[in-house]
């Protein structure tokens, strides 16, 4: 056995948008499935991202003497942190296929919420990279 064998393949994690009721794969105009690639947990972007995060809650904290972080600061920083960790997308939005877009991707994040979920879970997902 070798550790370097219990690591994982790939820094990403892509995922299939499915409706969130029905649970019916989401279908872009041009017949593909829509789909998002994420950076995993483990990958070096995704981490720079938290350390991004927390490095401005530290700086903030010590600036206003002590913690204010709210609710919203919270759902603020858990979309920045998924359009940072998002590297493509195949996605219909507004009509038409936008291109990846930090501006972009935080209005799809805020206005569809339910995406979210979907994205937490994927990643989530690909921490069982060992399960078969």
């Amino acid at each position: 056995m070798d550790l370097m064998d219990l690591k994982p393949k790939s820094d990403d994690v892509e995922l299939t948008l499915v409706h969130p009721v029905s649970g019916e794969t989401l279908i872009n105009d041009d017949g593909t499935e829509m789909s998002i690639m994420m950076y995993a947990q483990h990958s070096k972007e995704y981490r720079a991202a938290i350390h991004d995060q927390q490095d401005k809650r530290i700086k903030a904290m010590q600036k206003k003497g002590g913690n204010n972080y709210s609710a919203a600061d919270l759902e603020t920083d858990s979309i920045n942190l998924l359009v940072k960790a998002t590297k493509d997308w195949k996605i219909t939005y507004g009509g038409e296929m936008p291109k990846l877009t930090a501006e972009k991707a935080k209005e799809v994040y805020t206005e569809v919420f339910w995406i979210r979920s979907q994205i937490e879970e994927a990643l989530s997902d690909s921490l069982d990279f060992m399960n078969p």
